[in-house]
Order: C-alpha cells, then sequence, then structure tokens
C-alpha cells in the first residue's frame, strides 16, 4: 500500500501507512463469515483534533487512497459487500495524538435493492427454451451398514496429575474472575479466545496474557483499536502489577496477583 502525497502543515505522530494498515485489519476483525464472507462496506475513522487538523489538506486524498486499497484487498480476498467502499474522518477529542479508532459496519440494502458485487456475474448468450420436465434418477442402493466391531474397555487412570495453581486473575468490571495460570489466555472477540469480549471496538484476536521471567504480561496483538493499561496505550507487551486495569475496547478488567 502506497500513499503519493506528504505535504502536510502541522507536525502528527500519525502516518497515512499506519492508517492504511489499521483500516485492513478492521476488515478482517468484521467479517462476518455466517453470510457468505460478507465484509463492512462503511469505515469511520476517528483521530485526535491535531492529527485531524494535520492532514486537513490531504483529507480527500487520503480518503480516496483508503477506498481504493480497502476495496482492491476486499477483492484480493475473494470477500462480498453490500455496498461500494464508504471512508470517513471524525474527529474523537478523547483521544491522543497518534492514536486511532476505526469503526466498522455492514449497511443492509433496503427491502426491493438489489445488493451489488465486487465482481461482474457472467451472463450466458444461449436462447432459454421451454422448460422440459426431467424424469427423476433412479434411487441409488445403498451399502450395508457398517458393522464397527467392539475393542477393549478403555482403561483410565485413576490418579489425577496436580494442575498448577493460578497465580492471578483478571476481573471483569462486572466481577467475572478469569484465573490465569503459567499457560497464555486468549482475549477477543471471537470464541475461539480463552476470554471472549463481546465489544465492537475490540479486535477478534485482540490481546493476551502470558506468565515470563515469574510474572504476568499482557501483549497486544495488532489489534485494530490498540491495548490499554492504566489509560495508557502499549506498543507491544507490558509487564502487569497488582491493580493495573486493562482496557480492551471499552472493556475493562483488572488485574489481580496471588
Amino acid at each position: 500500500m502506497a500513499f503519493r502525497f506528504v505535504g502536510r502543515r502541522k507536525s502528527s505522530t500519525l502516518r497515512p501507512i499506519e492508517i492504511g494498515r489499521k483500516l485492513l485489519s478492521a476488515i478482517d476483525d468484521g467479517i462476518d463469515t455466517k453470510d457468505r464472507r460478507l465484509a463492512p462496506d462503511k469505515y469511520t475513522i476517528s483521530l485526535s483534533e491535531p492529527d485531524r487538523e494535520s492532514l486537513a489538506d490531504d483529507e480527500q486524498a487520503l480518503i480516496h487512497e483508503l477506498t481504493t486499497a480497502a476495496t482492491a484487498y476486499i477483492r484480493d480476498e475473494k470477500l462480498n459487500v453490500l455496498t461500494t467502499i464508504d471512508v470517513t474522518f471524525s474527529t474523537d477529542a478523547s483521544l491522543d495524538i497518534g492514536q486511532l479508532t476505526i469503526t466498522a459496519s455492514i449497511s443492509h440494502p433496503q427491502r426491493g435493492e438489489s445488493s451489488p458485487t465486487l465482481e461482474p456475474r457472467l451472463e450466458t448468450d444461449l436462447p432459454v427454451g421451454p422448460a422440459t420436465e426431467t424424469p427423476p434418477p433412479p434411487a441409488a442402493e445403498l451399502p450395508p451398514p457398517l458393522v464397527i466391531p467392539t475393542t477393549e474397555p478403555l482403561v483410565i487412570d485413576d490418579q489425577l496429575t496436580a494442575l498448577p495453581a493460578a497465580i492471578g486473575a483478571i476481573v471483569h468490571n462486572d466481577g467475572k474472575r478469569h484465573p490465569i495460570g503459567d499457560a497464555r489466555l486468549k482475549i477477543g472477540r471471537s470464541t475461539e479466545n480463552s476470554v471472549q469480549v463481546i465489544d465492537g471496538q475490540a479486535s477478534r484476536y485482540h490481546a493476551e496474557v502470558r506468565y515470563e521471567n515469574g510474572q504476568h504480561h499482557i501483549v497486544d496483538l495488532d489489534s485494530t483499536n490498540g491495548t490499554l493499561v492504566n489509560g495508557n496505550q502499549i506498543e507491544k507487551a507490558h509487564a502487569l502489577s497488582h491493580g493495573d486495569i486493562i482496557r480492551i475496547g471499552t472493556t475493562e478488567f483488572r488485574y489481580e496477583s496471588s
């Protein structure tokens, strides 16, 4: 992904290429796999006031570049969309310089409207004749039922292996505790995570807690909107202390050490 303009009136730590990478990540996070791998078509990019002002002269050109990149990415990944890609910018006064959030959504057409696709459908030039009634195929003969021989009963050792005791926990703001030991604890919107977060601002695989060198660390997994500890966005990994507040999207957890 390349951006052809470089002009800015004011300095900013946020570069257009970073916005582009976050946008592609938001596409992946917003895919609806239950509905023909449907990708979001509307993207609202929120920036801090200084960053928005520094990109003011280039905003329309940047929107064009981001729209083109998103459309190409969706086509290359063989995803579907219901309408044309729409990228807009907004200002969020709660964001610091260099931070951004992206809200992705899927537009549903009104009843009776057709849903455009990225790739043209193939049309046939053959004339359509009157429908003919095709006789049903003969019924297939089913093979005889498979007989599975019985095996020796499975013997289970009644001596249970002791599991390592939990050495900490993250506590949801509703009071639900998630004990953590020396195994990795994955957090995100996907049901495959150890801790599922029902939050539209969270990525499918957002962050994980690791136990290294006698201490737990929170690691951001290149999420769209980042991971915050005590209000500060972490770069990659952050060593946790008792009482730290972890923020995933708009969801908060408190870390407690044993």
